[in-house]
């Protein structure tokens, strides 16, 4: 007897899903044909939604809080950036590098700023 009642526990929730996919699929063979494809979507949609991005909104609580923007890696990938495209079209390479730089120096003063605080 106690191994029927801890196989149930652990068979609820597959027969729970099981039931409800029954159900859901019921419900759409009962509408006329032309919104079934519609309601099977909605179907798909409502439960990726559940399961994945719920889950994932738990999941993002649990770690520590996102570091604070620093440009100064950004300034860097920029700066190659125009560097590269500016012997193709110079003026849209020369303005990327130029934000670049100016990227680099922000996120630098950041650091320094960091440094000095902490």
């Amino acid at each position: 007897m106690a191994s029927d009642s801890s196989n149930s526990g652990h068979q609820a929730p597959d027969q729970e899903i099981e039931r409800l996919a029954q159900e859901i699929g019921r419900l759409i063979q009962r509408v006329e044909p032309e919104r079934r494809e519609d309601l099977k979507e909605l179907a798909y949609t409502l439960i990726r939604e559940e399961i994945f991005e719920r889950g994932q909104g738990v999941r993002t609580g649990e770690g520590s809080p996102p570091a604070p923007f620093n440009p100064l890696a950004s300034g860097v990938l920029i700066l190659f950036l125009g560097a590269g495209l500016s012997f193709i079209f110079g003026p849209v390479g020369l303005a990327l590098m130029l934000g670049g730089l100016i990227f680099i120096l922000w996120g630098a003063v950041i650091s320094w700023v960091k440094r000095v605080k902490g």
